[in-house]
């Protein structure tokens, strides 16, 4: 598991503010179809969000924390896996940093026009 801590460590995550007060790290990879993403969240707490044209399936690859789906709370650790349909308000509370990744059938982020697909819960 070291060498996988490492790898992930490594990763250049550029910052980004999808939400007011809200930082997170993201490293997208290059995909013909839909997105692939890493995620970094950090320690705390992440406001439910939604987003409206987007479905996402995600695998916790390091930390531990709970996600809120639809108003239920769910704890995690590395290998948890969560299908996040378009429209599912979702949330985090991070125990400790946490990687995540996402696979979406399209990015949250359009990185040409910086708009996004996410909206208070």
């Amino acid at each position: 598991m070291q060498h996988i801590q490492k790898v992930l460590g490594s990763i250049d995550f550029r910052t980004i503010n999808p939400l007011p007060g809200e930082f997170i790290g993201l490293y997208r990879l290059p995909s013909g179809e839909g997105c692939i993403e890493f995620v970094r969240l950090e320690t705390g707490s992440y406001q439910p969000h939604i987003h409206d044209d987007i479905d996402a399936h995600l695998t916790i690859l390091s930390g531990s924390g709970q996600i809120i789906l639809n108003g239920t709370a769910h704890s995690f650790e590395a290998g948890s896996t969560y299908e996040v349909p378009a429209g599912a308000s979702h949330g985090f509370t991070i125990e400790t940093p946490t990687i995540l990744l996402s696979v979406q059938d399209k990015p949250i982020l359009n990185e040409e026009t910086n708009e996004a697909d996410i909206r208070l819960a």
